[in-house]
């Protein structure tokens, strides 16, 4: 079937990234050569290729970064595997083949499909791959700023192109979204989509919705840098009767299968002589005690309890030199397995935002009923029922009645709703507006105590278009804020 023959060449891809990430290489991709032979590419084929390089980047090595900045999860004791993360320890090589991977894999692969489905007209295919590689775009922005943007994917036209600001790549990338947005997908000459969307299979009313989700968190990013920004461009999509995700959009086509699982599992997680997989990676307590502190049952879907045995126990961040646990079997792990989806955008996100948006800026809605509905798919998520007996009048997620209490709610059950799914999001959240606001920098920290709030900029610019980086200010530390930032 044409689900299968697709699925195949997903896993493959999984494959070859899988290789390609765990391998030694100086000359790894550069971010502005061109994957894509037009004589043999297809849409069908390249579509999957770009989401998988996604999936596999958000999935894989940037989830560990983030559910660690998050506070999801940490360093296990009897290893320090990542410690150098849960340290802030970050350099310029650390990174550097994710970042590759998103330019030369991933932003080829859907400028590819955008540019073949502009000359034929097919609206659909132009819409797909426009939403993944606005989406595309803003993780790269918000984990380093300023970024080759307007001259990017020129392939041999520009191998060295400039650094645009990241306040207008995101002005540009709603331009782009209402661009592919108003397209006429009724005509007669504009394909349906079948299975190789891994996202949504081809139904195009979700890429609408998720369209409209990525453009109101682009808007809700800049809530405190470019206020009015965010409260102008938030007030005319409401009013234009935007729909918003009831679904999330994410890629679930994982089985346990070798070569068809989770990049996080097939990459990270081992497994002992009972089948049991493990990972020197320990649930943080940040999260574990705020779960336990509210009797949460979410606790045990998010956590497998230690392989050692025992009740649920986590690590205070970064103590990973704790002598009173002697290896991560002795701890709380995520229960990330090999079918876990990587979520792009979860539905329990795009009602929290929604959420965030009527308190903010009264657009139309109720405040407490989309919060509310943003607990229900969290829970629904993680396979949890009962969440109203958490939400509902004097339990302890009653919706508050101050506004500032109300953002705060919001944005710590947003953190809850990300764990294991979608820890870069997480932690950009948490940049954004300070909640959770119990966070505690960790013991071993190199920066003196300043969290993280951005990723160098990778060797490849610096080797390959380093006098274009001089010009946009140079190397950053991981303690010099993305543009967007208030701290």
């Amino acid at each position: 079937t044409m689900k299968m023959k697709i699925f195949k060449k997903v896993s493959l891809i999984l494959l070859s990234l899988l290789v390609v990430s765990t391998a030694c290489e100086d000359n790894y991709l550069d971010v502005n050569d061109d994957p894509n032979n037009p004589a043999t590419a297809t849409v069908e084929l390249v579509l999957p290729a770009g989401m998988s390089s996604v999936a596999f980047t958000l999935g894989g090595q940037w989830q560990v970064l983030g559910s660690i900045w998050a506070q999801h999860w940490t360093q296990s004791t009897g290893a320090n595997q990542f410690a150098n993360i849960d340290n802030y320890n970050i350099d310029e090589s650390t990174y550097n083949r994710q970042y590759v991977e998103m330019y030369a894999g991933a932003l080829n692969d859907f400028e590819f499909v955008s540019k073949q489905a502009a000359a034929n007209e097919d609206w659909n295919y132009f819409l797909i791959a426009e939403v993944m590689k606005a989406y595309t775009y803003q993780v790269l922005v918000d984990f380093y700023d300023k970024i080759p943007y307007s001259e990017a994917l020129l392939g041999t036209e520009n191998t060295t192109p400039k650094f645009d600001n990241g306040q207008d790549i995101y002005d540009n990338l709603i331009v782009k979204l209402d661009a592919a947005l108003a397209k006429d997908r009724t005509l007669s000459n504009v394909r349906t989509v079948g299975n190789e969307d891994v996202v949504f299979q081809g139904d195009m009313d979700n890429w609408v919705r998720f369209a409209n989700t990525l453009k109101l968190k682009i808007y809700m990013r800049q809530s405190e840098a470019r206020a009015n920004v965010a409260q102008a461009g938030i007030q005319a999509l409401f009013a234009s009767g935007a729909q918003f995700l009831e679904a999330d959009a994410e890629m679930a086509e994982f089985i346990d299968v070798q070569d068809y699982r989770n990049p996080f599992f097939a990459t990270q997680i081992s497994t002992d002589g009972n089948g049991r997989g493990y990972v020197d990676i320990a649930a943080s307590n940040t999260l574990l005690q705020y779960l336990q502190d509210n009797a949460d049952p979410r606790l045990d879907a998010i956590y497998d309890s230690p392989a050692a045995g025992g009740p649920q126990v986590g690590l205070d961040q970064g103590d990973y030199t704790n002598p009173g646990f002697a290896t991560a079997k002795n701890l709380s792990q995520p229960a990330v397995t090999a079918t876990t989806p990587v979520v792009f955008i979860s539905a329990a996100e795009s009602k929290f935002l929604q959420a965030e948006a009527v308190v903010r800026y009264g657009v139309s809605g109720d405040a407490q009923e989309l919060y509310e509905e943003g607990v229900e798919a969290s829970f629904a998520k993680l396979g949890v029922s009962n969440a109203a007996d958490y939400y509902g009048a004097g339990d302890v997620y009653e919706f508050p009645a101050n506004q500032e209490d109300q953002i705060e709610f919001i944005i710590t059950q947003k953190w809850v709703a990300f764990a294991n799914f979608q820890g870069v999001e997480a932690y950009f959240e948490h940049l954004r507006t300070g909640y959770p606001d119990f966070f505690s920098a960790t013991p071993n920290n190199v920066t003196g105590d300043i969290f993280p709030k951005r990723l160098p900029y990778p060797s490849t610019e610096q080797d390959n278009n380093g006098d274009n980086l001089t010009a946009a200010g140079g190397q950053r530390q991981v303690i010099e804020r993305v543009w967007w930032d208030p701290s």
